[in-house]
C-alpha cells in the first residue's frame, strides 16, 4: 500500500508566547482532535478546508470539510457525501473557486472493490458529483493525490503511475470532460515511484509536484507538459527524509529537509538545481510557504522534545524568527501578507482546529534597529543615505512584511531614491557583498 503523507498527530498545549501571530478559531466539527491537513483561500471572505482523523497513529478515512464566507471569523463543517462504498474513501485534497463550486479528489484502501477520483459541488458543499472522465479506473495502480484549479474551467488532477506512467488530467470546462495527459509529455517516472497527497505548489501557470524519489515534476502550461528534476532530499514524505517546498515566483524557491536539525536549500531556475542555504535563528522543517508578493517565508516544526512552534523569515530564508511555542500547527496557506489561516485541532465543536494569522507579527519583531547601519535623514522624503555598512543590496518593506523596493547598489554607493513610497514607516533591510544583514527602521513623510 502506498505511503500517505501524514501530519504529526500529537496534541501539544497552546500557550501564551506569541499569540498574536495566529488567533484560535473554530472549525466546528464536533470531533475531538479533528484536524486540518489541506486550506484552499478563494478571497478575503471564502475559505475552504478538508479535514483528517488526528486523535489517532492508525487515522480513520474522513470524509469531511469546514467553510468560511467571513474571512475566517466563523466556520460551518459538513460532510463530504461520495456515493456507493464512499466508507473505502479518503479524501485527499480540496479545491474552491467560489463560495459555492470546489473540487476534492478521494482515494481508495481498495482500489479492487471500488475507484477514487474526482467529485465537483456547485452547491457549497451539500453534494458532490464525480466527474467520471478523469479516470482513474486502473484497479491496480490509481491512485488520485490532488486537484487545483487556476480559475471556474481550467484544472488539473494528479494521480499515481497508471499503465507506466503518471496519471494526469487536465480540463477546461470545470471538469465535465478532463483529458489525460499523453505519456509523450511527462518524463518516466522511476520505478516504484508515487506522488503525495496535496504536495504541490503552484506559481501563475507553473504546477510543481514531489515524489517518493524526492523528485519535482514542473508544468509552466498548466499541466499539459512536463519535465522532472531531483531534489536535494530522497523523498518527500519518508519516515527517515522528507521536506517541504515553496516557490516565491517562476525561478526562486526554497526547499526545507525535515528533522530535528532542518536543511534550507535555494533555487533560482525554477527547481531544476538547488544549492544549500546558511541560516541563523530557529527555522521549522515542516511545510515551508512563502507568503505571495513578499520575501517572508512561514514554517511550523517540532523540537527534539516535541515542543511545536512557528517560524518566519523576512528575508528569504536567511534569518529565522521563532514564534508561537507550544502551539501545534500543521498546513499553512496564505494569501498575502495580512491574510493566511494555518491547520489546527479541535478541543471541542466550539473550541479551536483552524488558526488565523492576525498580521501583526509579520514585518515587525526582526526588524530591530541594528547600531551598524544607519539611514538619514529619518524621517527622509524624496531619498536616503546610508552609513556604517558597506550595502551591496537593499530591501524595503511595509509594516506588513510586504517588500516595496528592492535594488542592488553598485560599490560605493550610499544613497536610495524613495520619492515614489507612500508616507508611512518602513523597515530597511540591507544586505553586504558576504550577506550579512543589517535592518533599521525609518518613516518617509
Amino acid at each position: 500500500m502506498k505511503k500517505i503523507l501524514l501530519l504529526s498527530i500529537c496534541l501539544t498545549a497552546f500557550t501564551s508566547f506569541g499569540q498574536t501571530f495566529w488567533t484560535s478559531k473554530a472549525t466546528t466539527f464536533t470531533q475531538l482532535s479533528r484536524g486540518l491537513d489541506d486550506i484552499s483561500i478563494v478571497d478575503n471572505n471564502v475559505i475552504w478546508a478538508k479535514a483528517y482523523d488526528g486523535a489517532s497513529n492508525t487515522p480513520t478515512a474522513i470524509r469531511q470539510f469546514t467553510r468560511s464566507t467571513d474571512g475566517g471569523n466563523t466556520w460551518t463543517s459538513g460532510n463530504i457525501n461520495l456515493g456507493t462504498n464512499q466508507t473505502l474513501l479518503n479524501v485527499s485534497s480540496i479545491h474552491a473557486v467560489s463560495a459555492t463550486t470546489a473540487w476534492i479528489t478521494a482515494f481508495s484502501d481498495d482500489p479492487t472493490v471500488v475507484l477514487g477520483g474526482v467529485w465537483k459541488t456547485t452547491n457549497s458543499g451539500v453534494t458532490w458529483t464525480k466527474q467520471t472522465t478523469a479516470l482513474f479506473n486502473n484497479t491496480v495502480d490509481s491512485f488520485t493525490n490532488l486537484v487545483y484549479f487556476w480559475d471556474e474551467n481550467n484544472g488539473f488532477c494528479q494521480g499515481d503511475p497508471a499503465g507506466g506512467y503518471f496519471e494526469l488530467y487536465t480540463t477546461t470546462n470545470g471538469g465535465t470532460t478532463w483529458t489525460r495527459v499523453p505519456s509523450a509529455n511527462i518524463p518516466a517516472p522511476l520505478s516504484g515511484e508515487y506522488g503525495y497527497v496535496h504536495n504541490y505548489d503552484v506559481v501563475g501557470d507553473i504546477i510543481w509536484y514531489g515524489t517518493n524519489k524526492g523528485r519535482i515534476y514542473k508544468s509552466t502550461n498548466k499541466g499539459l507538459n512536463w519535465t522532472v528534476s531531483q531534489s536535494p532530499i530522497t523523498d518527500f514524505g519518508g519516515a527517515l527524509t522528507s521536506g517541504s517546498y515553496s516557490f516565491k515566483n517562476a525561478t526562486e524557491g526554497l526547499l526545507v529537509k525535515s528533522g530535528s536539525n532542518p536543511e534550507l536549500h535555494k533555487t533560482t531556475n525554477g527547481g531544476s538545481t538547488w544549492t544549500p542555504v546558511t541560516f541563523s535563528g530557529t527555522m521549522g522543517g515542516n511545510d515551508l510557504t512563502y507568503i505571495p508578493g513578499t520575501n517572508t517565508v512561514v514554517t511550523v516544526g517540532t523540537d527534539n522534545t516535541d515542543v511545536s512552534y512557528t517560524s518566519y523569515s523576512l528575508n528569504n530564508g536567511l534569518t529565522w524568527t521563532q514564534v508561537m511555542v507550544g502551539t501545534q500547527v500543521t498546513t499553512l496557506k496564505f494569501k498575502d501578507a495580512s491574510y493566511g489561516f494555518g491547520g489546527g485541532f479541535t478541543t471541542s465543536a466550539s473550541t479551536d482546529g483552524i488558526y488565523k494569522y492576525t498580521g501583526t507579527q509579520l514585518g515587525t519583531e526582526t526588524f530591530k534597529n541594528n547600531s551598524k547601519l544607519a539611514v538619514w535623514p529619518n524621517p527622509a522624503q524624496n531619498s536616503i543615505q546610508f552609513s556604517g555598512v558597506d550595502v551591496a543590496e537593499i530591501q524595503i518593506f511595509d509594516l506588513l512584511g510586504k517588500e516595496v523596493l528592492s535594488r542592488k547598489l553598485s560599490a560605493g554607493s550610499s544613497s536610495l531614491d524613495i520619492s515614489n513610497l507612500r508616507n508611512g514607516m518602513y523597515l530597511i533591510q540591507a544586505s553586504d557583498a558576504n550577506g550579512a544583514v543589517s535592518n533599521i527602521k525609518f518613516v518617509k513623510n
